[in-house]
């Protein structure tokens, strides 16, 4: 998706321009309303005569709740609605067009109000509640020596997946993998 004013107030959820299909796109400024971040999930014990709480280190996040309002271009039949519905329903992909190489992992699970707009549209607020991080793209790279340090723009630790696959004509080897926890700043 580019950033043009065709696409500056549309969203894709599930692979689906919810603009291109339905005719929905946010509304007020176009940006989905976000946290900074995710909320940490406590581990506290309160003891019995002791001031505050034993603090076990919170290192797990809860879910990440976006919230997008949306408006209609134009009246939603009750098929229009269905549709929209069935493609809501499911637990999917988010794309924003104000961070199209980014994108979440959610469901909806409050069914939103539907408000009618004087016979031109529906305005209806939508709440996603998904995983806490935004992912990115999938990257292949070449090793071009035999120890190689990717490199990595995230900005917590995250499970990795790694394929290795020799597309050379000689039996590949003795290959190690180590597994190291460095921490930089980006």
């Amino acid at each position: 998706m580019d950033k043009n004013w065709l696409t500056r107030s549309s969203f894709t959820f599930g692979g689906v321009d919810m603009y291109t299909e339905f005719g929905i796109q946010l509304t007020d400024d176009g940006l989905p309303k976000d946290v900074l971040i995710p909320e940490l999930r406590p581990r506290k014990q309160q003891i019995p005569q002791r001031h505050g709480a034993y603090d076990y280190g919170a290192e797990y996040y809860d879910e990440r709740p976006i919230g997008i309002r949306c408006v209609t271009t134009r009246v939603l039949t009750r098929a229009d609605t269905r549709e929209i519905a069935y493609v809501l329903s499911k637990k999917a992909e988010l794309r924003t067009w104000n961070e199209p190489e980014k994108y979440y992992i959610g469901r909806i699970y409050q069914a939103p109000d539907l408000e009618q707009l004087r016979n031109i549209g529906n305005r209806f607020p939508l709440i996603f509640i998904c995983e806490p991080f935004a992912y990115g793209e999938t990257k292949t790279e070449q090793m071009p020596s035999l120890v190689y340090l990717p490199k990595y723009k995230g900005t917590a630790a995250t499970p990795t997946y790694i394929v290795i696959e020799n597309i050379g004509q000689t039996a590949a080897v003795n290959i190690q993998i180590t597994q190291t926890n460095r921490k930089e700043v980006i």
